[in-house]
């Protein structure tokens, strides 16, 4: 079998496949995520996946690409990646005491053939004050993640409670999910063909 190719240069989402113990390639896709009002946040989390996967499958025919993409949500409003102090500070501060719904899309694509779902998770932050969240900002520096924490680190401290069917679909890539999707493709983690 020629190694999978994961199209993403994020280190979480890498992180996470090793724990299949299949052999991969890391692609960078050239594809370029644009916001789509009219999509609701789930559809379009699986567009970005969708999208990232093709681009580099072009490229590379006969070999199964993964892609992935979140598209983090508080009450239909799309949060992005906060990339500074400030803004991570302030998007904290919107969700404090609030439910954040995670919509993590992962598609499979060789050739013609794709397949493709979303695995949808929920954190509900505690309430927060203003001198909790500075402080998480500046010990974590979450400013490469969308909601602007990082749960699988000091972030847990900020939750109330969280909900779904695959925690690391809130990290940035649903496994349980990717392995459905490549045990349909033939690929099974758990006898490496």
């Amino acid at each position: 079998m020629k190694p999978l190719i994961l199209a993403s240069t994020s280190v979480y989402r890498s992180e996470l496949l090793q724990r299949l113990g299949l052999p991969f390639d890391m692609v960078p896709p050239n594809y370029e995520e644009k916001p789509d009002k009219a999509l609701a946040p789930s559809a379009l989390a699986l567009k970005h996946a969708l999208g990232k996967a093709r681009e580099v499958a072009f490229k590379n025919p006969d070999r199964i690409v993964i892609g992935s993409d979140q598209v983090a949500e508080v009450e239909g409003e799309i949060l992005g990646k906060p990339y500074t102090v400030d803004n991570a500070v302030a998007q904290l501060e919107m969700m404090s005491g609030r439910a954040v719904n995670f919509h993590t899309g992962v598609a499979l694509v060789v050739n013609e053939r794709e397949a493709a779902a979303v695995d949808t998770f929920t954190a509900k932050l505690r309430v927060l004050s203003k001198g909790e969240i500075e402080s998480y900002v500046m010990r974590e520096s979450p400013l490469d993640c969308a909601g602007s924490f990082k749960v699988e680190g000091l972030g847990i401290a900020l939750m109330e409670e969280l909900a779904g069917r695959d925690f690391t679909s809130l990290v940035g890539l649903p496994l349980i999910t990717l392995n459905k999707l490549l045990i349909s493709f033939g690929v099974n983690p758990l006898t490496g063909v």
